[in-house]
């Protein structure tokens, strides 16, 4: 019988850190220039917090409070990372079966985890889902089957024709990032919440802050006037490890799924592919 797996097994052991004492700034920077959603914040060597894309998001002031070029500036200038930072931070070490870190991940929804000496919080690098795929992918036991029988399928969608305030409305009430968009039974595009945030940041900017949002901001758009071409989709009964492949070539963590008609059966997402790896099955 084989060994269990563990966390050593995936890790990666360079990691972007930032201190505790710097600048909002210096977190935005790093995260664009490296192309990465979190930071471990590093203070005497020991991880004290970790910074995600979400938390410098919710410190950036709103483009709907118009403020000037110098404003924007001087207000970020003045957030240290330790103000925004999540503390303490979810952490595994290198001993840790990977199972148990993958289960941390889906339970607490973070898509990262420092690694840790057990003893002194001392950073040891970092594992992503995107190394809980790329060591996966790797794995020649890997015999799932398809993706569509692990594949969440009750999916919720939006039309191509329906109000946009109406897509933004179900991306913030189910939490979602990405909804597949239908014309009739068939994928036609996918509404990012990023798009839907970004249009209504700009119509704040002219309007002001209103408690309306998309309703108010938004009224004339269309879904289709927001939705992206299908960024990449999944005929049905594709093995699950060329699924695996196409997320990490395409860098997603979903992707929709239809049958020989176009039609949408579901979406195979990145906590599908998790709960398969721990041996559950995906609720419908």
């Amino acid at each position: 019988m084989p060994e269990p797996r563990l966390v050593q097994d995936a890790m990666h052991h360079r990691a972007v850190t930032i201190g505790a004492h710097e600048l909002l700034s210096a977190a935005v920077v790093a995260m664009q220039e490296l192309g990465v959603k979190r930071l471990p914040v590093v203070q005497d060597g020991r991880v004290v917090g970790i910074v995600t894309d979400g938390e410098v998001r919710r410190a950036l002031p709103a483009l709907s409070e118009g403020l000037s070029a110098w404003a924007f500036t001087d207000r970020v200038g003045r957030v240290r990372v330790s103000q925004i930072m999540r503390r303490p931070a979810l952490t595994t070490t290198p001993g840790t079966p990977l199972a148990a870190a993958i289960r941390v991940m889906l339970d607490r929804r973070v898509g990262g985890l420092p690694v840790v000496q057990p003893d002194t919080d001392e950073l040891l690098g970092m594992l992503t889902l995107t190394d809980v795929l790329r060591a996966e992918e790797h794995q020649p036991r890997l015999q799932w089957g398809s993706a569509d029988q692990h594949m969440t399928r009750g999916v919720i969608t939006v039309g191509a024709d329906d109000p946009l305030s109406d897509g933004a409305a179900r991306l913030h009430v189910a939490r979602l990032r990405v909804l597949p968009v239908m014309d009739g039974p068939t994928l036609v595009g996918v509404l990012h919440e990023t798009d839907v945030a970004a249009a209504l940041d700009r119509a704040g900017g002219t309007h002001g802050p209103t408690v309306l949002g998309a309703q108010f901001l938004l009224p004339e758009l269309k879904v289709r006037d927001l939705m992206r071409p299908p960024s990449g989709y999944l005929r049905e009964g594709t093995p699950m490890r060329d699924a695996l492949t196409r997320m990490l070539e395409a860098d997603v963590h979903g992707l929709p799924i239809i049958d020989g008609s176009g039609e949408l059966l579901g979406v195979i997402t990145i906590s599908d592919v998790l709960r398969t790896l721990l041996g559950e099955s995906t609720p419908v």
